[in-house]
């Protein structure tokens, strides 16, 4: 049976990546009239800030706004009227376009975009087959924004991480002040995580390991603990009560659990969240990043596993837990639903995650 579904998954997977997966997006797209969240703005840095644009039935686009040029970044525009429209609404000039990964649920507006305007250009890996894409990014690439030729002293370098694993050629967007005074370099602020990391939670791994995302998760917990946190879909309620499951003595994970809630019965995001706050309460996270966490968490999930599994072994030859092999199982136990959540408590509306 697994083989059989993994079978069919993979076909699915596959014919999502085509055409026929822009057709059922774009559907998508026009069958959302009404905002999951309200749009709300986040200021990064002194004349900047980060607009929430919620899309889709539980994703976010953002808008990196630059307020002295009134210019603008856009992450992940994948439904483009609804994007372009918050674009007009606060009287920005679109500059660019930050594309996270290929999945057309957040690359699935570029062309039309550019169609629109092909002044427009489109950042992404070269590695994914990223549509409308003007403008290959690698590892260690750095470019300021605005551009010198927009303002003198732009406040902001954006810097490129590629994490693959939820696919192959998965970026991630550093936004760091740009201190022309300093010598060292520059301090990051934000980081856009696609889906990489959620908020108490992470993507699939669809075209990677479980060392490839531990890699990817250990950089991301090395940032500083105030950097805020920006990811591609609205997840934060499910992961969270996945994560109070795993850890029911965590009173961190319930104290986010609960503050997602009250945001999502009042229809705001929970993003963003913070380095800080992933550290302290997602168990992906904690398994990277502690030791004890991951001994903790290996024993619940050998617990949860031990009928379906009585032989799982979580650590390596020395006896000490191993962290990729319990973030991989966490993940299967996740994918697979091992663990019962119930109902969203008190009508909060949090999305579940979904196959892209």
């Amino acid at each position: 049976f697994n083989a059989l579904s993994q079978g069919a998954f993979a076909v699915g997977y596959a014919v999502y990546k085509t055409r026929v997966g822009l057709a059922l997006h774009q559907r998508t797209c026009a069958e959302c009239t009404r905002p999951h969240s309200e749009s709300v703005s986040i200021p990064i840095l002194p004349d900047v800030h980060v607009t929430i644009v919620p899309i889709l039935h539980d994703n976010y686009a953002y808008l990196i706004v630059d307020e002295r040029s009134r210019t603008c970044l856009a992450v992940d525009p994948a439904d483009p009227d609804r994007v372009l429209d918050a674009i007009r609404g606060e009287g920005l000039r679109l500059a660019g376009i930050l594309t996270t990964h290929s999945h057309w649920d957040h690359a699935g507006g570029n062309e039309e975009i550019r169609h629109r305007d092909p002044s427009v250009k489109v950042y992404g890996s070269s590695v994914d087959a990223v549509p409308g894409l003007t403008d290959t990014v690698k590892e260690g690439d750095m470019f300021c924004f605005p551009p010198r030729s927009v303002v003198p002293d732009p406040p902001v370098v954006v810097q490129v991480w590629e994490a693959p694993c939820h696919t192959k050629g998965h970026i991630l967007f550093v936004i760091c002040r740009h201190d022309l005074l300093s010598s060292g370099p520059p301090e990051p602020v934000a980081i856009f995580t696609g889906d990489t990391l959620f908020s108490g939670g992470t993507g699939k791994f669809f075209e990677g390991t479980a060392r490839d995302m531990e890699k990817n998760l250990v950089r991301i917990a090395g940032l500083a603990g105030p950097v805020k946190v920006f990811c591609g879909h609205e997840y934060t309620v499910t992961n969270y009560r996945f994560a109070a499951a795993v850890e029911p003595d965590n009173a961190e994970v319930q104290a986010r659990l609960s503050d997602a809630v009250r945001r999502r019965r009042e229809r705001q995001p929970t993003m963003p969240s913070t380095v800080a706050e992933e550290l302290a309460t997602n168990p992906y996270v904690r398994i990277v990043t502690s030791r004890t966490a991951c001994g903790k968490l290996g024993l619940a999930i050998c617990g949860l596993c031990r009928v379906t599994h009585p032989s799982l072994n979580l650590k390596s030859s020395d006896g000490a837990w191993d962290s990729c092999a319990v973030l991989a199982e966490l993940r299967r136990v996740r994918d697979d639903n091992a663990v019962k959540l119930g109902k969203d408590p008190g009508g909060a509306q949090g999305g579940e995650e979904c196959d892209h």
